[in-house]
């Protein structure tokens, strides 16, 4: 009689620490994803374009422009911050990975759809932001070590 209850016991533990882990797995993805929104969203309020430009990429997709050079990348997050913008509110929306087609997110064009292919790999994300005025934002963005890089933004829509 006690064996059984132990193989009854089991049945039940392993499927339950199955759901537990893969329901973890979601939370801190989505976790990671909200903290991404949160730091870029800081970095523009603040006006900080140095290290907003670190984080970017280059070549840097902007809506559906690709922008080939670091220090044209530099000059965008300038002008953001010399224009005074801002995401107030900023909060993750949604956030999914990279997929056939996730260029259409920023633009439905053989540029943008090339730009995916060539320079967009594993562990990208499109994450989808809304702010307290009720804009939003998409950010391309990929893992990169213990960090992550900025591939793209579009926005305010």
């Amino acid at each position: 009689m006690m064996k059984r209850a132990k193989g009854t016991r089991l049945l039940l533990v392993v499927p339950l620490a199955a759901a537990v882990a893969l329901a973890s797995c979601a939370s801190i993805q989505r976790s990671q994803d909200q903290g991404t929104v949160r730091e870029v969203a800081n970095l523009i309020n603040s006006g900080d374009s140095a290290k907003l430009a670190t984080l970017s990429a280059s070549p840097f997709l902007i809506d559906g422009e690709i922008v080939p050079l670091p220090t044209d990348v530099v000059s965008f997050w300038q002008g953001i911050a010399r224009a005074g913008f801002r995401v107030e509110g900023a909060a993750l929306d949604h956030g999914a990975p990279v997929g056939a087609d996730s260029y259409k997110d920023f633009a439905d064009t053989m540029e943008v759809k090339s730009f995916f292919t060539r320079y967009v790999k594993d562990g990208a994300r499109v994450l989808e932001l809304t702010t307290a005025a009720g804009t939003r934002i998409r950010l391309l963005t990929r893992s990169q070590g213990f960090g992550w890089k900025i591939l793209g933004f579009k926005g305010p829509f």
